[in-house]
């Protein structure tokens, strides 16, 4: 049998970070915070030697803050963008040889709950010959697939189905599982739990179960019946449980307790906060928090001893737009 050398390109392998700006929210009360939170992103990026892409509107006229960005040491793209969710719109990677190459796959706004043509178009203005494989006539997120370099594949089967309504569940399969034959997977598991509180993404891997390293998981937990996802939390429980035994790869799993005090509500709406939706790199990872919890997140992660710099950022803004920290990059 012959070894194939191409692997998955996990966020963790990632020296580089691209984030689209939020040109498009600048009428919106929360916009001064959403900025604040990019320019947080941006100085742990800097002090972390993390390269950066910044994507633009294209338009001749930008705000004060828009032009604090164009500066030397971030790459700027000039494209006018639907939103800023660029972790979902721009393919993941993996590995040929030691050539990057993009996994393309098409993009439909959650199910076409909202406009998405330019984010979907985003991938061929970048550079075409990047894309070494494409999924045809499927709609697939970034947010939705997490990977390790030794070869394993996570998903929510809940996106999966939502998104691709004239495939039935099997023949969506069939069509993620075509990547074996491409690149080296070992294993591709689906989870199938309903989405967090005020997730309308259908439920995104990224805020139930990451990676943080080639064997080590961290998934999305909770003990507080009176929280809102403890039902998702216990469910997902089982389900991880399953996983850790069948996988070869997966050596440790790690949960991420949260509480009724991880409750965000803005405007009578439960914001789809999760521990879960950091931002990870070769050199650090940065995790979201809230105004009530950012002390109880550092303790909690003071004591899992994640062998990796963290920092801690106020996600509110992004998450009153129903985003997060990692729905805000991509690793590339």
């Amino acid at each position: 049998m012959i070894k194939m050398s191409n692997k998955l390109y996990a966020d963790y392998m990632s020296s580089h970070i691209m984030m689209t700006y939020p040109w498009m929210h600048q009428k919106y009360t929360y916009y001064d915070d959403l900025v604040m939170i990019y320019r947080k992103l941006s100085r742990v990026f800097l002090k972390n030697n993390i390269r950066q892409t910044l994507i633009i509107s294209n338009k001749k006229r930008y705000d004060k803050q828009q032009l604090e960005f164009i500066k030397d040491d971030i790459d700027i793209v000039y494209y006018n963008c639907n939103d800023v969710w660029i972790r979902d719109y721009y393919p993941k990677f993996y590995l040929d040889s030691k050539e990057k190459k993009m996994i393309g796959y098409e993009y439909n706004g959650y199910g076409k709950k909202y406009a998405y043509s330019k984010d979907n178009n985003l991938k061929s203005i970048i550079d075409t010959n990047l894309i070494g494989l494409y999924l045809k006539g499927i709609a697939l997120e970034g947010g939705n697939l997490e990977f390790s370099s030794k070869g394993v594949l996570l998903s929510n089967k809940k996106c999966l189905v939502s998104n691709n309504i004239n495939y039935s569940e099997d023949e969506i399969m069939i069509k993620i599982n075509t990547l074996k034959n491409k690149i080296n997977i070992s294993e591709i598991f689906t989870i199938d739990v309903k989405p967090i509180a005020g997730d309308d993404t259908n439920g995104h891997i990224d805020n139930l179960v990451r990676f943080i390293d080639d064997e080590t998981i961290l998934y999305f937990a909770s003990n507080d019946k009176d929280y809102p996802n403890y039902d998702v939390a216990c469910q997902l429980k089982e389900q991880i449980k399953y996983i850790s035994k069948k996988s070869r790869i997966i050596k440790k799993v790690i949960p991420i307790f949260h509480t009724s005090n991880d409750l965000l509500i803005k405007n009578n709406k439960i914001c789809p906060y999760s521990k879960l939706n950091f931002v990870i790199t070769k050199n650090c990872i940065i995790f979201p928090c809230i105004d009530n919890n950012e002390h109880e997140i550092i303790d909690q992660l003071d004591n899992l001893n994640l062998n990796k710099k963290f920092y801690v950022i106020n996600s509110e803004a992004s998450l009153i737009e129903n985003g997060g920290l990692h729905c805000l990059t991509t690793n590339i």
